[in-house]
């Protein structure tokens, strides 16, 4: 490690700083790498009220029947099993009819998860999850 200044301290803020800049200029170019193909890629921000742990990255790749089959033969997938790629986009009963500027980028990003093969909705209640959740189960 080599220290800037002669506090030690500084030192590895500043190392952290640039070690921070360089991951950043490597998120962008991956997530250019989705953006190219035009699928479903964001950015996470990690602070005190996030989940410790969530990716940097979080994207929707749309993926063909034949190439899953093919991937789970592979062993890509723990317990032969896939996830598929939810959005929820969350509003109060008073809400959910509101089409402003908000919602009209919150429709937007729908669109993309969709198009990427994700699924994507508008829910003002946690029953509209429930059967969501039990289709996803083969239950509904």
């Amino acid at each position: 490690m080599v220290f800037v200044g002669s506090n030690p301290t500084t030192a590895n803020i500043t190392q952290e700083v640039q070690m921070r800049e360089l991951e950043s200029k490597i998120q962008r170019r991956c997530q250019e790498v989705f953006k190219r193909d035009k699928y479903f890629v964001m950015k996470t921000h990690g602070d005190i009220y996030s989940r410790a742990g969530i990716p940097d990255l979080i994207a929707c790749v749309p993926v063909k029947i034949e190439v899953i089959r093919k991937m789970l033969e592979d062993g890509w997938f723990k317990d032969n099993k896939i996830g598929i790629f939810i959005g929820l986009e969350v509003k109060t009963p008073e809400t959910i009819g509101i089409f402003d500027d908000t919602r009209e980028a919150q429709e937007i990003v729908g669109k993309e998860i969709k198009n990427s093969g994700g699924l994507w909705f508008v829910v003002d209640d946690d029953v509209t999850v429930e059967a969501l959740l039990k289709v996803t189960k083969g239950e509904l």
